[in-house]
């Protein structure tokens, strides 16, 4: 979901004769099937150049990143925190800048002007003036050497009736957890800041951090969090919850594990499954609603991952498991025919992009991940919520594993919203393909239950 070409910058640069204002658009040719419709919209003003980029296709738009400057017919800018850099040449005619993107490896990239700037609607994504105040908050890293979290608190006019801290799911998240130009973190936190409650969202570890960083560092990173705010004055005494999205959830159940201040927990599409059943369960859901593959292909290709994620489980490290996988692959490939192969993507140009993807700090610590224990030894309530066309993770199943290895509590609920997809919209077969083309970011009745479960809570 991340690596996204999308881009804010301004800048001072220096004068030229040509007038590039305007909005542009070109086609990132990723391989033989996959394209990316990236746009650009350019004000140009004396010395100064504003450049705003999109990638409507993932409907993500003004997405912040750098830039380097415009001199001579050339753009040059550079986005930093995906490593990705583009440099192009306007044509004689005014009419196109043709370059070369870069991010990892090289693509040719010409934007042409004349398109119309596609208008992405999120209605619930809340608008200022607020009725609360917000703070921005800094957490440096043990060491003191840089801020390791970074976020929002938005606080209530009067005296808060509990802080909660917002988890968002897998993959880099910003502070909303934008994800094809929604942002249900914004949406919840407003809904429940005009409540009466304090919010604190915040984005993921910063880049670097982040790709050597596993569930637990997450984890860490939360009580971080509450060990900071535990030291304000005004925050000391409220009860803290954890509320957590997808892998979110597992983040909240471990910290909840070990740290009897967490004082509620609420789960949104919540995991509670072995984490092997999750990946499994999405690959067959998604499969089914999106592939091409036919209902015994589908029965293969799950048996294929399987037999992939059992071997990345015998191995004991990283090294061990780059090897195991590595013998593993060679025998799942001899065993396909060429055209299997292919249909499988069991290919030699994915392999070591697989392999690298499996053995990664996060995926190999994930993959060993049982929710069990954590959940067993919470002691505080829970409200777990999850959507019955979620295909990522099964609401139904993992609702029922909570209920079962929860301490029995009376303020537990368990909440399954009826076409309701892993994002809790309202939607039609709950595949990821529909997340951008809803336009409501969260169903109201989730926040309502929400509300609800918490003034019961309180």
């Amino acid at each position: 979901m991340k690596g996204l070409l999308l881009v804010f910058w301004f800048c001072s640069i220096q004068a030229s004769a040509q007038d590039i204002s305007g909005y542009w658009e070109g086609i990132l040719r990723i391989t033989q099937h996959d394209s990316l419709t990236i746009g650009m919209m350019i004000e140009q003003q004396g010395d100064s150049l504003s450049v705003v980029m999109d990638s409507p296709d993932q409907y993500y738009m003004d997405i912040a990143t750098t830039a380097r400057d415009w001199h001579d017919s050339v753009l040059n800018w550079k986005v930093a925190d995906i490593g990705a850099s583009f440099k192009g040449k306007l044509s004689a005619d005014g009419q196109h800048i043709t370059g070369t993107f870069q991010q990892g490896g090289k693509l040719p990239l010409t934007f042409e002007r004349g398109h119309e700037r596609r208008v992405i609607r999120r209605p619930q994504t809340p608008q200022p003036p607020y009725p609360y105040t917000e703070e921005d908050i800094r957490i440096r890293e043990k060491g003191g050497r840089y801020s390791l979290i970074n976020g929002t608190l938005t606080l209530p006019a009067g005296t808060p009736r509990a802080l909660i801290i917002l988890l968002s799911g897998s993959g880099w998240q910003d502070r909303d957890e934008t994800i094809f130009g929604h942002k249900p973190f914004h949406v919840i936190a407003d809904h429940l800041t005009r409540q009466g409650y304090a919010v604190f969202r915040y984005d993921d570890y910063p880049h670097a951090v982040f790709a050597k960083s596993t569930t637990f560092d997450f984890a860490d990173g939360v009580t971080m969090i509450i060990d900071s705010f535990a030291h304000r004055k005004e925050m000391d005494t409220l009860p803290i919850g954890l509320l957590g999205h997808s892998e979110g959830s597992l983040i909240a159940e471990i910290v909840a594990a070990r740290d009897p201040r967490v004082s509620f927990v609420i789960t949104l599409g919540g995991v509670a499954q072995k984490c092997t059943d999750v990946l499994l369960y999405q690959l067959r859901a998604i499969s089914t609603a999106d592939s091409t593959l036919t209902p015994d292909e589908i029965d293969n290709s799950v048996e294929l991952s399987a037999r992939l994620y059992q071997a990345l489980l015998k191995a004991k490290n990283e090294k061990q498991a780059a090897d195991i996988l590595n013998h593993t692959w060679e025998q799942i490939s001899d065993q396909l025919t060429p055209e299997e192969r292919e249909r499988y993507g069991f290919t030699p140009q994915r392999k070591a992009a697989v392999i690298q993807q499996l053995v990664s700090p996060w995926f190999f610590t994930f993959l060993h991940l049982d929710p069990k224990p954590y959940i067993k030894k919470m002691r505080c309530p829970v409200l777990a919520i999850g959507g019955e066309k979620d295909l990522q993770v099964d609401a139904v199943a993992n609702n029922a594993l909570f209920s079962k290895y929860l301490k029995k509590n009376p303020k537990h609920q368990f909440t399954v919203i009826p076409n309701a997809n892993h994002l809790l919209q309202t939607c039609t077969t709950g595949s990821p393909n529909e997340y951008g083309q809803i336009e409501e970011t969260i169903k109201p009745d989730v926040l309502d239950i929400i509300f609800r479960w918490l003034e019961y809570r309180f």
